[in-house]
């Protein structure tokens, strides 16, 4: 039987969309951090359905690209 976690992780690896949760455990930080960044910077959320029952993604490209311009060289 596989591991649900790994299948997860598999699948969104392979998606263009990350959700705000798997975002906060990428940055260790909570969720409210989260949202605050992605307000200050600007970046796109993808909304799917509304109002309670509907989702937030954001672009994976998207996120990749904000964190490249936000690395420090030493």
């Amino acid at each position: 039987m596989k591991n649900n976690t790994a299948t997860k992780e598999t699948q969104a690896k392979e998606s263009v969309f990350i959700t705000p949760e798997q975002l906060a455990l990428r940055w260790h930080c909570a969720r409210t951090s989260v949202d605050r960044i992605v307000r200050r910077e600007n970046l796109s959320r993808v909304c799917l359905g509304t109002g309670k029952n509907g989702m937030v993604r954001f672009l994976l490209k998207e996120i990749l690209d904000y964190e490249a311009s936000r690395t420090v060289q030493a």
